[in-house]
């Protein structure tokens, strides 16, 4: 591989951009569109690795995936230190109101599962709900990082059909 042409900055970009737009207030309903957000960050990231190339060469699939699904290795990294920052500013556990749900609806709990919830909701255990939710965001969003890095390397670098100088006989 050239030096020049390093996969680690444009995942990362392509990974904030992805991190940002999924954790906006507001913004962030973009990914109930298919994921509108994990697939535009891959795009991002696969689209700057191919503006490292010379003009006209193509960017491969497998290289736009390769950017797509680092992108989405650090857009879930990105998105749990924001996660972890707003909670540490804020105090509030983002999971407080499903936690909430699940104690008024459930009728038989038994009372260790209880303890359980009712710790979670005071925000005791918040580390622990950043790191599974890290864990499911770096499944997510690297496969559809991967996908949305194929298809930016697919719509934006596609092969140039060549032009013949004369008939073909």
């Amino acid at each position: 591989m050239d030096e020049s042409r390093s996969i680690l900055i444009p995942a990362l970009i392509g990974g904030a951009v992805m991190a940002v737009l999924s954790w906006l207030p507001l913004i962030n309903l973009g990914n109930c569109l298919c994921c509108m957000w994990l697939l535009f960050g891959g795009g991002v990231g696969a689209y700057m690795y191919g503006r490292q190339f010379p003009s006209g060469t193509p960017l491969s699939q497998g290289d736009g995936a390769k950017a797509g699904f680092l992108s989405g290795i650090f857009g879930a990294l990105f998105f749990s230190l924001l996660t972890y920052f707003m909670i540490a500013v804020t105090g509030s556990n983002p999971g407080q109101g499903l936690i909430e749900t699940a104690l008024n609806s459930a009728e038989e709990i038994p009372v260790e599962f209880e303890e359980l919830l009712n710790s979670l909701q005071e925000g005791s255990y918040s580390p622990f709900l950043v790191f599974i939710g890290l864990l499911f965001n770096l499944v997510i969003d690297a496969v559809f990082g991967l996908l949305g890095g194929v298809l930016a390397a697919a719509l934006f670098f596609r092969r140039r059909p060549t032009q013949s100088s004369g008939p073909h006989n």
